[in-house]
């Protein structure tokens, strides 16, 4: 596609060639005898421009489908490339969008506020994975978003596009590690969403319902608060986490039976509630990558990925959430709690290591353990738990606390006997997974 102004009728200039006439008489073009071709070569071709075309198809497509023109060819091909990223890499390859995740961009095409902040989301997860700087197309989408959104809000709007769109804006705050912000936009959309008739509005479609609970979790995370939104949890666990095999039924109660003698709290329960959460789940997450089962269903309201993740992030949530600062629960579970929060993001979600919010709760993780009196106690009756907890804070933590996860990990390999990085590596997953040891 040429700008305007080209001079697309103007004819290309002739090659020259480099050999010497030999005669000033016109050649008569030779004649060609027409060949019938048989239906086998025809089927033969019909069926290699088939399997081209397959090929061809997971390629942007040379124009982009919007709800607004880009003003020049730069900008299309950018946008058709995030279009592509979100569409292949975000939506199909990734569990992160809540579900049902193909839904999100046909709603982002009808409404173009949603359409750009998604956008806009789109290039800064780019920019995390390609480690660099947030472009130019993350600030004019997003800068777009906010306007349209605010003359929509002057205006008394409270549509399913206007609450979406600052859902990602909230989120956006609370994965950068931004609480006072993200709780600001958090209950902003809690004000639409009863303007609208409430959560469980027939206005909100099943998609939207899980995008505003996602939020409200992420958004007390980093401020440390209960979810403003109480959720219609089921008290049967079976229904998000499947059921437990004996070698987890076994492995839960013991660990349960553990921590209750370490601690004497009733969370001992909960947490192992959540080691059976993190079992399953991530068996079932490695099932959808090898292709044997899926994070969609066929019916909307039915059980997504996406909500047995939530229902394990709910539960995880009374571990580190301290409801009486008189009577705080032992730091063993705030940490595990906190751990647990690293894990369903970079893991069960799939979101960039790297967010501000990971980093966060690894910073808090280390004050906890810091200010534990019986830390090496800790670390001796409870090494496989410690070790699994300082190995996923490690990996997401800012450099001044990563030598704290460093040097209090040694401690438990070096108990282990464990010094070559093959036996390490294997160590990272014995917490989850002790049946795989060696």
């Amino acid at each position: 596609m040429l700008p305007r102004g080209s001079d697309t009728d103007a004819p290309l200039p002739r090659r020259r060639s480099r050999a010497p006439i030999a005669s000033t008489k016109a050649r008569r073009p030779t004649k060609q005898r027409h060949r019938h071709k048989s239906r086998a070569q025809e089927e033969e071709e019909y069926k290699q421009c088939s399997d081209r075309s397959v090929k061809l198809f997971n390629s942007p497509q040379p124009k982009a489908i919007a709800p607004y023109s880009p003003a020049s060819e730069g900008e299309e091909a950018t946008l058709r490339f995030l279009i592509h990223y979100f569409v292949t890499l975000v939506t199909k390859e990734r569990v992160t969008n809540v579900g049902p995740r193909f839904e999100w961009y046909p709603l982002a095409v009808r409404d173009d506020a949603f359409f750009h902040a998604l956008i806009s989301s789109t290039s800064s997860h780019a920019a995390y994975l390609q480690k660099r700087e947030l472009p130019r197309n993350f600030y004019f989408h997003r800068g777009k978003a906010i306007e349209l959104v605010n003359k929509r809000l002057a205006e008394g709007a409270h549509d399913e596009g206007t609450i979406n769109t600052i859902i990602v804006f909230a989120l956006q705050e609370s994965y950068e590690g931004r609480p006072t912000t993200a709780m600001m936009h958090c209950k902003g959309v809690i004000n639409l969403v009863r303007a609208a008739g409430g959560i469980n509005s027939l206005a909100l479609d099943a998609k939207t319902r899980r995008h505003v609970y996602l939020m409200d979790l992420s958004a007390c995370i980093s401020l440390e608060s209960k979810p403003i939104l109480s959720s219609g949890l089921n008290p049967d666990l079976n229904i998000y986490f499947g059921f437990k095999s004996q070698t987890t039924e076994e492995y839960t109660k013991t660990f349960e039976a553990r921590l209750f003698n370490f601690t004497l709290s009733s969370l001992s329960s909960i947490a192992a509630d959540v080691l059976w959460g993190l079992r399953n789940i991530s068996t079932i997450l490695e099932a959808i990558h090898l292709g044997i089962d899926s994070p969609d269903t066929v019916l909307p309201d039915d059980i997504q990925f996406s909500d047995r993740v939530e229902a394990l992030q709910r539960i995880a949530n009374t571990l580190w959430y301290v409801e009486d600062p008189k009577d705080a629960q032992h730091a063993i579970f705030k940490t595990f709690g906190w751990a647990c929060m690293i894990y369903i993001y970079t893991t069960l979600r799939e979101l960039p290591p790297e967010l501000g919010i990971n980093s966060l709760l690894a910073g808090k993780t280390r004050n906890a353990l810091e200010g534990c009196s019986d830390l090496n106690v800790l670390l001796a009756t409870f090494h496989d738990l410690l070790l699994w907890i300082l190995f996923v804070c490690g990996k997401v933590a800012d450099e001044r606390d990563q030598t704290f996860f460093v040097k209090q990990a040694s401690k438990i390999l070096l108990m282990r006997k464990v010094e070559n990085s093959e036996g390490i590596i294997i160590q990272q997953g014995g917490f989850l997974w002790p049946e795989r040891l060696p």
